[in-house]
């Protein structure tokens, strides 16, 4: 559903027709989705990053990268397991880099294959500078776009309704509406079995 209708649907559960602007309503239900979206790596945040190297020891990160995810893992399918359990990754040029801490960096000074995140900078540096025009590729969790009302949330529809109540425990509104203090507890329910139940449906997608 659009943002808009996860707005009404939340004004119905609140009685909400003056407390609070449309601004104040859109920036709550932000930030909810945000709440939900960084509870877990979910699948649908997860993203495939490709480019290329420019010769400097360093490349910008994608301006919606949060964490590189898991990629280096063998998952058997017949047995739905995961094999071959190593440090995550990234590919240049087919050949394997790993990622290591930051503080750990000067460790790894001037030894090829390892590349380390530099946070407050949003890049990803090398350890041995490599050349020019090789390809980058690797997986990363993404922050989503901001919603605006006329979007919807990235993850399944028949999960929307979990931002809705989430808005309505929101401890500002509880305080604010009566109706919100008195079905606090129905709206958590309501909130963490949606959620209970986009985990299991995010759990099936890793058994292909």
């Amino acid at each position: 559903m659009l943002t808009s209708e996860i707005i009404s649907s939340f004004e119905l559960y609140v009685d909400d027709t003056t407390e609070l602007s449309s601004v104040e309503e859109l920036a709550l239900a932000n930030k909810i989705y945000y709440k939900i979206c960084s509870d877990r790596d979910w699948e649908f945040l997860k993203t495939e990053w490709l480019t290329t190297t420019t010769g400097a020891n360093y490349i910008a990160l994608p301006s919606d990268f949060d964490h590189f995810t898991e990629n280096n893992s063998y998952t058997e399918n017949n047995e739905s397991v995961e094999d071959n359990k190593s440090p995550k990754v990234i590919l240049v040029n087919g050949q394997k880099y790993y990622l290591i801490n930051w503080s750990d960096r000067r460790q790894y000074a001037n030894r090829n294959n390892y590349c380390y995140v530099d946070v407050a900078n949003s890049r990803l540096y090398f350890t041995v500078t490599p050349a020019t025009g090789l390809s980058i590729s690797a997986d990363y969790i993404k922050v989503p776009t901001a919603l605006t009302t006329n979007t919807s949330p990235v993850f399944p529809a028949r999960f929307h309704s979990m931002i809705y109540h989430g808005m309505a425990v929101d401890d500002m509104i509880i305080q604010i509406f009566d109706k919100a203090r008195s079905y606090a507890e129905q709206n958590q329910r309501m909130f963490e079995s949606y959620k209970a139940d986009m985990a299991l449906w995010n759990s099936h997608q890793l058994n292909y």
